[in-house]
């Protein structure tokens, strides 16, 4: 019998969970920067903050720094970006060697190969432009529901700018500086900071965004579509 009521229990924690979870915005802010051509990317997702979620982070090229937490509790992970040297040298090595071979059979069937690359092309080509036609019909029926989704039930809000830009030739840069802040005149933005490089070719530029997601909107809209496209598909057949 206790066992019974650890079972509705559990039951009972998960269905209220997912119900809190559909209903409570899911946010997400970006940031990235790219400054004295040092590339950094940092992504925070999160459900309620400190509770569950997640930050994803690109310090270099060559890892990917991923921090979980559920309940407080951080949960660090790092995965590689590029393989190392070893691997690198083995994978030309093996190359080399599949090379020599598919030259040494180039060199006795050159006819059969080039005859079936241009099948191989044309059917590719063909099936890019099947799969495009496709999408595009997919696109026109349903497009009502994507866009109901982005905008009713998802929004994107500007969290800063900063920037530091400059061309070859001074002048060049002034008239990008006199437009730039001719149209931030018409309709300013908070948050934006831009300097300018009169000497030299400059390009360093930070900012960010908020993205907050309705899952509760988002999930009807899904089974409505899923819903519709199964009726067409059934009419269809």
């Amino acid at each position: 019998m206790i066992v019974l009521y650890i079972f509705l229990g559990l039951i009972a924690f998960l269905l209220l969970y997912a119900t809190t979870v559909i209903f409570i915005p899911f946010k997400m802010f970006i940031k990235g920067t790219y400054w004295d051509k040092n590339p950094i990317g940092q992504m925070d997702t999160y459900w309620i903050k400190y509770f569950l979620g997640a930050r994803l982070r690109i310090k270099d090229l060559e890892h990917i720094h991923i921090l979980i937490w559920f309940l407080g509790i951080p949960i660090p992970i790092r995965l590689p970006l590029s393989k190392d040297k070893v691997s690198k040298k083995k994978k030309s090595d093996t190359e080399e060697k599949e090379s020599v071979e598919n030259e040494t059979e180039k060199i006795d069937k050159p006819k059969e190969k080039e005859t079936k690359k241009k099948n191989s092309l044309k059917e590719n080509i063909l099936g890019v432009i099947d799969a495009k036609d496709q999408i595009s019909d997919l696109w026109n029926k349903y497009k009502g529901y994507i866009k109901k989704i982005f905008v009713s039930y998802v929004t994107f809000s500007f969290g800063y700018l900063d920037a530091e830009l400059g061309l070859k030739d001074p002048a060049q840069t002034g008239k990008v500086a006199g437009i730039l802040y001719s149209t931030l005149s018409i309709k300013p933005l908070k948050d934006v900071n831009i300097s300018w490089d009169y000497q030299k070719p400059s390009f360093n530029i930070s900012a960010g965004a908020k993205i907050t997601m309705k899952l509760y909107g988002i999930l009807c809209t899904l089974f409505q579509l899923y819903w519709t496209y199964k009726k067409d598909l059934k009419n269809e057949n």
